[in-house]
Formats: C-alpha cells, sequence, structure tokens
C-alpha cells in the first residue's frame, strides 16, 4: 500500500497553481502588448484613397478647365466650360523631398511619374486630393 506525504501534495499543488497563474499573465501581457503597439500606427493607403471631392481636368489643348465636386457627386464626360467630350478625373502625386503636388489623369497615362521640381520619382505617391488640395491647384467648385 502506497502512503501519500500531504506535505509534498501540497507543495506539488501550489506549484501548479502558480505555473498556471504565471503562464496566464505571460499570454495577457503578450495580448496587451500586440494590441497597444498596433492602434499607434497610421493606415497610409486608408489615408491615401480617402478624400472629400472629385478631381476633374478637361484635356481638350484650347480649354484645360480645372473643376472639382463634393464626393458624393460625379461629373460625365462633358466639360462644363468647353461643353467637349474629354473631361476626366485626376489623382495626385506628393513628392516626399519637397513636398509639391503634381496632378494627372487617374487614366490613360502608363509614363512614369517624376516630380516637375526636383525631378524625383514619385512611384507610390499617389493619392486622392481632398478639396483644398484641388483648390490650391486652381480648380473651380462645380455641382455638374
Amino acid at each position: 500500500m502506497q502512503i501519500l506525504n500531504p506535505g509534498i501534495a501540497v507543495a506539488t499543488a501550489v506549484a501548479r497553481f502558480f505555473a498556471w497563474r504565471r503562464w496566464v499573465c505571460l499570454c495577457f501581457m503578450f495580448v496587451v502588448a500586440g494590441l497597444g503597439g498596433s492602434g499607434c500606427k497610421k493606415d497610409v493607403a486608408s489615408d491615401a484613397s480617402d478624400s472629400d471631392a472629385n478631381g476633374y481636368l478637361c484635356l481638350n489643348q484650347k480649354c484645360g478647365a480645372k473643376f472639382y465636386t463634393d464626393r458624393s457627386v460625379f461629373l460625365g464626360t462633358k466639360c462644363g466650360k468647353c461643353g467637349e467630350d474629354g473631361l476626366v478625373d485626376v489623382v495626385a502625386y506628393r513628392c516626399a523631398k519637397d513636398q509639391s503636388v503634381l496632378f494627372r489623369s487617374a487614366r490613360g497615362d502608363s509614363r512614369g511619374v517624376t516630380c516637375e521640381k526636383c525631378q524625383a520619382s514619385l512611384a507610390n505617391a499617389m493619392f486622392l486630393p481632398r478639396a483644398k488640395d484641388l483648390q490650391a491647384w486652381g480648380a473651380t467648385k462645380t455641382s455638374q
């Protein structure tokens, strides 16, 4: 018949309890550290694809009108100034070196984009311009 020593049994139970508690505490600290660190970063892609306006440029060489509308208003291809087809939506590129902004057609241009001031490559610098950017570019607000 086996005789159990109550002192060893209690010590084993206490050791197991504290080992389990230590493991739970470590897991909790890793979860808190992971969640806390992820909230401090700015989502660059989300910021670049968010805008409060839509920008447009007339590609007719005689016209070249620049317009912008509220985000919920979209224009067709007919220019409101010259009345001809050729109105396209625009995107912007921001130069990291000199913070200048370059506006280009959103479609149909496969050339690489370079800064007009410092000639730096603007790869991965595209963003949707906001109303203040479009106003600084010289665009006028329209509702149709």
